[in-house]
């Protein structure tokens, strides 16, 4: 399963190894799907060491509306 920052209403972590988003997912700390791509981490489909981020709701809320997604669609 898939999961998307756009969807995801639970906390929003950063990874600690490439410094970008993560979430607390069904296998651990794992990248959202939107990053299957544009993200270069060794850990990923996981995540590495989470860092805990006091996000302020505008901010998250930007950070959920702007981030670029690489996941392929069907058209």
């Amino acid at each position: 399963m898939t999961t998307s920052i756009r969807d995801h209403t639970g906390p929003v972590y950063v990874c600690g190894t490439c410094g970008q988003p993560s979430f607390d997912g069904e296998y651990g700390d794992q990248h959202f799907n939107e990053q299957w791509d544009g993200v270069f981490c060794p850990w990923f489909p996981l995540a590495g060491k989470r860092l805990i981020v006091d996000w302020d709701e505008m901010s998250l809320d930007a950070l959920r509306r702007l981030y670029p997604d690489t996941f392929p669609r069907s058209s």
